[in-house]
């Protein structure tokens, strides 16, 4: 068995996104009481998403 496809993990990053842009714009505190916040984990989304997306498109 394998797993998620590219286009799969995609979907779901963009979903991930989704989400977290939502939380932030409601002020919801970000989950990780130690370190980290909305911003940081946006642009960590962003970036993987942008890595997929060029994976996907050099296949």
């Amino acid at each position: 068995m394998s797993g998620p496809t590219l286009q799969q993990q995609l979907d779901h990053a963009i979903a991930n996104l989704a989400e977290a842009e939502r939380e932030y714009a409601a002020g919801v505190p970000y989950p990780d009481p130690t370190g980290g916040s909305w911003p940081a984990k946006i642009a960590g989304i962003k970036k993987h998403i942008a890595t997929l997306r060029e994976i996907i498109a050099n296949e």
